[in-house]
Formats: structure tokens, C-alpha cells, sequence
């Protein structure tokens, strides 16, 4: 092969990975709000199947929605941010941890409550950027309220993720960082994952009990 055939080849590959790339460079390059948009309409299209939307389906539905999380929060950053100054210190196996029950409790908390959804509707109101950070203003309008509910996000490998959201002034990362800055204040790492633990305990029986 000449050196013009080469180079022909060469640049047919780099045109061919272009266009293979094309579609992962899209998501990659999706705005703050178009990736939030993105999630919630997941969701609600989950909460809407009819397939899965019978006592039968509770599981499912859990399941679905719990598969998709990865995709638009940050649960390291959120983590980290709950826990403050003292994660720095906290060795990495503990970290993963800590991850894994706080995501847990997440899970149960809220995703039960994501379940009540009544046909509410999400108004993007506008997105602030600055650097690798984000913010997006909602509203959720209900039947008779609108609530006021911010979400933060963070660029990771290019894509945006939650790592924070803001219901009504309240800020589910400064409302736990409380939470677990009085335990750490008497306790370490292990007593605030076990503490974590008992509670999702709790919740896993008290939603046993209740189906």
C-alpha cells in the first residue's frame, strides 16, 4: 500500500470513529436542564406504565427507577458533600461504605414518595453554569401548589449528574449533613454507617408491614 492509500485508509477510520462516536459525544455534550429534562421524563413515563402500575408493580417500579439512578446523580458527591470536612479523612473502603447505605436510605425515603406522583408537572425555569457546577430552577406544579424545587449538578466525564436538590429552600445535602455530623461528633465512620444501617432497617420493616 502507497502512502496515498495510507493515508486515504487512515482518514476513512478517523471519519468512521467520528460518526461511531457521534451519538455518546451528543449525550456528552447535553445542557444542565436537558439532562435533568432527560431523567424526570424517564421517571414519569415509569410512573405512568400501565404494566407496572398495579399493586403487583410496586416492585417493579422500584427497581426501575433505582437501575436509572446511576445515570443522573452523583451518590459519591452527594456522600461527601452530606458528610463534609471528615470524609477527607475516612479511608476509601469505608467511603464505598458509606456510599452504598446512604444510598440505600435515599432509596427508600424517597423513592416511595416518588410513587405518590398525581400527574404533577415540572416548569424548567433556567440553569445557571459556572465552571463544572450547575443549577436548575424548577417548578412543580400540583393540583393546587406550586413548589419550588432547585436541583445542583455536577460535570463528571462530561455529563452532568445531582448531586444536590433544593425542595422548598431545603437542602437534602445541608439537612443530612447535620444528621451526620452529630453522630460523627460521638462517633466514627463505622458507628454513622451502622446508624445509617439501623435506619434503613427501620424503613425496609415498617414497608414490609405495610404491604
Amino acid at each position: 500500500m502507497n502512502r496515498k492509500n495510507r493515508v486515504q485508509c487512515s482518514l476513512a477510520a478517523i471519519a468512521l470513529c467520528a460518526v461511531l462516536l457521534l451519538p455518546a459525544l451528543a449525550v456528552a455534550e447535553m445542557t444542565p436542564t436537558e439532562t435533568l429534562k432527560e431523567g424526570v421524563d424517564k421517571i414519569i413515563a415509569i410512573l405512568k406504565d400501565p404494566s407496572v402500575n398495579t399493586d403487583d408493580g410496586k416492585d417493579k417500579i422500584i427497581q426501575k427507577l433505582s437501575s436509572m439512578a446511576d445515570d443522573y446523580f452523583a451518590f459519591e458527591q452527594l456522600t461527601m458533600r452530606a458528610v463534609g470536612r471528615p470524609w477527607l479523612k475516612m479511608p476509601a473502603e469505608l467511603q464505598e461504605k458509606l456510599v452504598a447505605s446512604f444510598r440505600k436510605l435515599l432509596e427508600l425515603t424517597y423513592l416511595k414518595q416518588i410513587r405518590q406522583y398525581d400527574d404533577e408537572k415540572v416548569v424548567y425555569k433556567r440553569e445557571m453554569v459556572k465552571g463544572s457546577k450547575a443549577m436548575v430552577l424548577t417548578d412543580v406544579v400540583a393540583k393546587d401548589k406550586v413548589f419550588s424545587v432547585n436541583y445542583k449538578l455536577v460535570k463528571l466525564d462530561g455529563r452532568w449528574y445531582v448531586y444536590d436538590i433544593i425542595g422548598e429552600g431545603i437542602s437534602l445535602v445541608k439537612n443530612y449533613r447535620s444528621q451526620f455530623n452529630e453522630i460523627l461528633h460521638d462517633s466514627d465512620t463505622a458507628g454513622l454507617i451502622d446508624r445509617i444501617n439501623e435506619r434503613v432497617a427501620a424503613l425496609e420493616a415498617a414497608q414490609n408491614k405495610s404491604e
